[in-house]
């Protein structure tokens, strides 16, 4: 049952039209359609380049801010603080 919530969850979050996730390709796409004529190769990879840098810089404060949370109380537990 966690498994299947877990991967129903992934896949909810995948398909955020977001550039580096699949529903940034999505997007593309349905630009694409609408536009009739393709997105230059150099600019969806720049564009989705730049959403995954942010994707990682976000994962690294949210990984950040969970380590000094877990750590304060960590601490404070041990030195009564």
């Amino acid at each position: 049952q966690f498994a299947s919530l877990l991967s129903i969850n992934l896949a909810l979050i995948n398909i955020l039209p977001f550039p580096a996730l699949d529903g940034g390709r999505l997007l593309f796409v349905i630009i694409e359609k609408i536009r009739r004529k393709a997105t230059d190769a150099k600019t969806e990879a720049i564009v989705h380049n730049i959403g995954f840098a942010f994707l990682m810089i976000l994962v690294v404060l949210i990984t950040y801010r969970d380590v000094m949370r877990l750590s304060s109380g960590f601490f404070q537990n041990i030195f009564g603080a």
